[in-house]
């Protein structure tokens, strides 16, 4: 199988990386406009399976004639970009895996069916693997109650400023924060509130117990497919003690407004320079990452109430020197990719992640998983009888 990967990011190089090293997969194009940093991915990954191209994936021409070829398509671009890659694969009628969730995206399954091809949108971490575990757990029970999910990426060894690094953006985490609103369900409507609220306390394994949660619009696809199913639905995301009041206090001196103002005559957004000066100090660098994530459903199963609970504890890879993130965003993407390529899967148009691994198929990506050391452990409870 050929498979092609736009954008050589820290999510699309190491997407890569695995890809090559799958003996089903003879040969990967990875793509991307800047040619310093395909070079410098193409000696990191070394190996003759990999064919780095410099291409502009804005310009649309340009990018169907490339991937007519593929057997499927991973799409590691960033937010802006995605969408538009998307509708290409559409075009070229190449099954496709974004890593990037866009509720617009949900609006692509004509067209999807139309070109008798498969899109997957948000497979990565979360949105990603969080959706594919609440799909599974779903699939066990009679009927659902609640689904709440919790996932963080954060340092392993806390220190200021904010206790956190940037594993990925921080332009996608300040709009996490400031921009998006948050959609949860309640009593099984969706409501919308406002992200940081909510706080919770919130333990995993040593040493990360003293952590804590807050609602961020993470649900993704779960919001379309689960919305008329489940009572209470919501994702957090997980941060050290302390995290969100210190972010709530930069959002409420306006440091992470995106209104314009005057400054010594110039235009500036108080976003931009806190970006500016921040930036620098909370990338991840030498620090090195882990990444949490727990998913709970809660429902019923015959005569009784059982909760299902998934948990990763996933650390940087010291040997590969990948970060967690990268690890459980891209294997997950690359694995689905896969999938694609093969044609293990014969459904059409848009396929949530949670939809499009089930039966046999979330055991192969639990099993390719584990091959990579990214482990999730599956508690299930029967918490009470029915009389």
């Amino acid at each position: 199988m050929r498979i092609g990967v736009l954008g050589s990011g820290l999510m699309g190089s190491v997407a890569a990386k695995y890809l090559v090293s799958q003996k089903d997969v003879e040969g990967v194009q990875l793509v991307d406009k800047d040619d310093a940093k395909l070079k410098k991915t193409a000696r990191w990954i070394r190996s003759s399976k990999l064919k780095a191209r410099k291409l502009d994936t804005s310009d649309r021409a340009a990018l169907l004639e490339s991937i007519k070829s593929y057997d499927s398509l991973l799409i590691a671009l960033p937010h802006v970009a995605a969408l538009s890659a998307d509708e290409v694969a559409i075009d070229a009628g190449v099954n496709a895996v974004d890593l990037v969730f866009d509720d617009k995206q949900m609006k692509l399954d004509a067209r999807c069916r139309r070109a008798g091809m498969t899109l997957i949108p948000g497979c990565g971490v979360a949105p990603g693997l969080a959706q594919i575990l609440a799909g599974e757990a779903v699939g066990q029970l009679v009927s659902v109650d609640e689904i709440h999910i919790y996932v963080g990426g954060i340092p392993q060894t806390p220190r200021p400023p904010l206790n956190y690094r940037v594993v990925f953006s921080l332009d996608g985490a300040l709009a996490m924060y400031a921009d998006r609103r948050v959609r949860v369900v309640r009593n099984g409507t969706i409501r919308t509130t406002a992200a940081l609220s909510e706080i919770e306390p919130i333990s995993f394994s040593k040493p990360f117990e003293d952590l804590e949660a807050f609602l961020t619009d993470g649900l993704a696809s779960l919001i379309y497919t689960m919305r008329d199913r489940v009572r209470v639905m919501d994702e957090k995301t997980v941060r050290y003690l302390g995290h969100a009041e210190q972010i709530k206090t930069l959002i409420e001196v306006g440091l992470l407004s995106n209104k314009s103002i005057n400054f010594n005559g110039a235009k500036l957004r108080p976003r931009d320079i806190l970006s500016t000066v921040l930036g620098p100090k909370i990338m991840l660098g030498q620090d090195k990452d882990v990444t949490l994530l727990r998913v709970v459903v809660d429902g019923r199963k015959k005569d009784s109430e059982v909760q299902y609970r998934y948990e990763m504890v996933d650390y940087y890879d010291e040997i590969a020197g990948i970060t967690s993130m990268a690890r459980t965003t891209a294997y997950t993407g690359a694995i689905a990719a896969m999938i694609l390529a093969s044609k293990r899967t014969k459904q059409k148009g848009v396929v949530p992640p949670e939809n499009a691994f089930s039966g046999p198929l979330f055991s192969y990506l639990m099993d390719k998983l584990a091959n990579k050391n990214v482990k999730i452990i599956r508690t299930v409870t029967t918490k009470t009888r029915l009389q």
